[in-house]
């Protein structure tokens, strides 16, 4: 899985920083009682920003999935139904079947 998937949806079940290494694990549900897993890794990270604010109410679930190039790489951008937005900027990132 090279490219991000339509994750609409999609439970944000855990972040995941590795400090040393520089990357970001973000582990997503996206099927019944967490039948399929999608981990969004974002390697070589410069910034994670992480609001937990739930301007629209609490919710756990993702409205949608935005990654776009920039001069030096990539910026993930991640909106929660809860009106919250992740956003990281990095080297690459990658999305892969987890378990």
């Amino acid at each position: 899985m090279n490219s991000i998937p339509k994750l609409h949806d999609a439970i944000l079940e855990t972040i995941t920083l590795l400090w040393e290494e520089g990357t970001v694990h973000l582990r997503l549900s996206t099927g019944v009682n967490g039948t399929g897993i999608v981990i969004l890794s974002a390697i070589g990270v410069r910034d994670l920003i992480c609001p937990r604010l739930f301007p629209w109410g609490p919710s756990d679930s993702i409205n949608e999935v935005k990654l776009d190039s920039i001069n030096d790489g990539q910026f993930l951008s991640v909106e929660m139904q809860s009106g919250d937005v992740l956003q990281i900027t990095c080297r690459e990132v990658s999305a892969t079947a987890g378990s």
